[in-house]
């Protein structure tokens, strides 16, 4: 047996807790999360509260301020709205790119940050 999804939900809701904050790099954010970071302004996280050892936004996440046309490839995940302590990334899914007006949206569900139960 592994770890029941209540010990997962108290991980994954304090990890959640820290990263409060997302941003877009246009390539590889590097291991202090500054490289490649895009022009747009990073947003407020809206995490679900942990159930079954994974969390997701729970609503869409508008980022604007990009370059038309460019690169949305990581969502990278920041302690606070500029500055802070980064914490991590995960490719995007779905739309990559910002459109005509420097705009990407990161859908409901598409950021999930997944406990596992097994060894």
């Amino acid at each position: 047996m592994g770890l029941l999804d209540s010990t997962l939900n108290i991980g994954a809701d304090a990890m959640t807790a820290t990263m409060g904050w997302a941003g877009i790099a246009t390539g590889d954010p590097g291991g202090a999360g500054t490289a490649n970071n895009s022009t747009a302004a990073r947003v407020a996280v809206p995490w679900t509260a942990a159930a079954g050892g994974d969390s997701q936004n729970s609503s869409d996440m508008n980022f604007t301020g990009g370059a038309a046309g460019g690169p949305a490839l990581y969502i990278t995940l920041w302690s606070a709205s500029s500055g802070g302590t980064y914490r991590g990334y995960k490719l995007t899914t779905g739309d990559t790119s910002f459109n005509a007006a420097g705009e990407v949206t990161v859908k409901a569900g598409q950021l999930t940050l997944a406990g596992s139960s097994t060894a």
